[in-house]
């Protein structure tokens, strides 16, 4: 069964229902029409916004020409995504904690699912801005992204098979991310 946006919370989805790597990925950059149906993918997509923006806010910072007014403008924006960034994480955490309920028994992943997807969309514009930057295809940083894109969904891959499988399983209290829980 897969979740779509008006399915209700109470019910839960078998890990066989969450999306790839690829998909997850995919979600970063486009958005199909009538949008995502599941609650990953839908939050992935707004986590890639939030960093976007933030990377521009983020440049503002880091210009050492930029007067302090406008940095600390900038500066402020940059917390504001921080904390988008972190809320949506928790999003993803907590429809875990709630759709993957089976398989309790496995080994525990020592980060939840929400982490992961973090460190793909920051991997990921990590390559969009060198991209934007224009940077050359065999510049090293360009291939040590690609590299690590590859084996963060890789081993996103691994984790869904490994909590389909019962080998794995998402650790239950999660430590709050979203703006409730930073300090």
């Amino acid at each position: 069964m897969t979740i779509t946006p008006s399915t209700a919370p109470s019910e839960t989805v078998t890990t066989s229902s969450l999306p790839r790597a690829t998909a997850v990925v995919r979600a970063f950059a486009t958005t199909p029409p009538g949008g995502y149906g599941h609650p990953v993918l839908a939050v992935a997509a707004a986590l890639a916004a939030e960093h976007r923006l933030r990377a521009g806010a983020h440049q503002i910072v880091c210009d050492p020409r930029a007067a302090d007014p406008v940095l600390a403008t900038a500066a402020r924006t940059v917390h504001a995504h921080d904390a988008a960034c972190a809320a949506l994480l928790d999003r993803i955490d907590r429809w875990a904690a709630t759709a993957l309920t089976e398989g309790r028994t496995g080994v525990l992943h020592t980060e939840s699912l929400g982490q992961l997807v973090g460190r793909l969309v920051t991997v990921w514009m990590r390559g969009q801005l060198m991209a934007d930057a224009r940077a050359a295809v065999d510049d090293p940083r360009v291939r040590l992204a690609a590299n690590q894109l590859g084996e963060l969904g890789r081993a996103y891959d691994d984790l869904v098979s490994d909590l389909l499988l019962g080998r794995r399983r998402l650790p239950v209290l999660q430590t709050p991310t979203g703006p409730a829980g930073m300090a």
